[in-house]
């Protein structure tokens, strides 16, 4: 049976009060993989093929972690990139059929302004990068904001220069790796961010274990994974079911992923994303 990665998707719009949603219709759909099809076609044509086909995989994705960060009302969301061109040359396996993992993250910002979703979503980026995902997020009119470097895991000496008057009540890590064997602490690393955020902002880690990635791909259990982060969790069950209920429609992906994924949206959500 072919692939069908098509819309059936709900686009959570905003959540004062209740969750306003948007059915993604075919022809939405269409619409946004050819608007993303033709910017990285202007882009680079070096595994064209699979460019085009992991960024139109990861509209899901991005749907979803979209809904999260509109149904949590969060108002200004500080989204901190970790996709370079030299860390994705590839976005899918060679067979074409499994993502590399923390690239799909990138494709939240797209999802927020194409759809003119709440919260509004700031992606800083140093003078002088480029990456796939920058261009998109240009192209797409997503709000760019500057930094004095690409953030990694624990760093203390990252900045930003946010829009005057604006404080953050999330901060989203897109999918940064951490060496082996490393814990950091969650209360640490918001320390960091403290001056640029409200008084009780969340800190969002959301990473995509490849172990689990796979294990999902061959019908196994999913795995335990390493700790990352020591402190409080926050409990976010509530939106993580709401998402696993009703963002994807029964009829979304092929067999391998109504049987190995579908099912289990919220359980894997569980182990992706973490709030402290």
């Amino acid at each position: 049976m072919s692939t069908q990665y098509e819309s059936s998707n709900n686009v959570v719009i905003s959540a004062n009060g209740n969750l306003n949603t948007l059915f993604v219709s075919d022809a939405s759909d269409i619409a946004l993989k050819k608007k993303i099809r033709d910017i990285v076609k202007g882009y680079t044509t070096d595994s064209l093929t699979d460019k085009i086909i992991g960024t139109e995989r990861h509209v899901g994705a991005g749907i979803m972690y979209s809904n999260f960060l509109t149904s949590k009302k969060y108002q200004n969301v500080l989204f901190v990139p970790s996709f370079r061109n030299n860390r994705f040359p590839k976005l899918m396996d060679a067979n074409y059929e499994t993502l590399e993992s923390n690239a799909s993250q990138h494709m939240t910002p797209i999802i927020n302004k194409h759809f003119n979703c709440s919260p509004n979503i700031y992606v800083p980026y140093p003078d002088g990068h480029t990456s796939l995902y920058q261009d998109l997020h240009l192209d797409f009119g997503v709000n760019i904001i500057s930094s004095n470097g690409m953030y990694e895991m624990g760093a203390d000496n990252y900045n930003v220069i946010p829009p005057e008057d604006v404080k953050f009540d999330a901060v989203y890590l897109a999918g940064f790796n951490i060496p082996e064997g490393t814990t950091y602490n969650a209360q640490d690393i918001k320390d960091d961010f403290a001056v640029y955020c409200t008084d009780d902002f969340d800190l969002i880690d959301d990473f995509q274990d490849h172990n689990m990635r796979s294990a999902i791909h061959r019908s196994n259990p999913l795995p335990d994974l390493p700790t990352r982060l020591t402190g409080t969790q926050k409990d976010i069950g509530d939106v993580l079911q709401y998402l696993g209920s009703n963002t994807l429609h029964e009829n979304y992906g092929d067999d391998n992923f109504k049987t190995n994924i579908a099912t289990k949206i919220s359980s894997i959500l569980q182990k992706v994303i973490k709030v402290y």
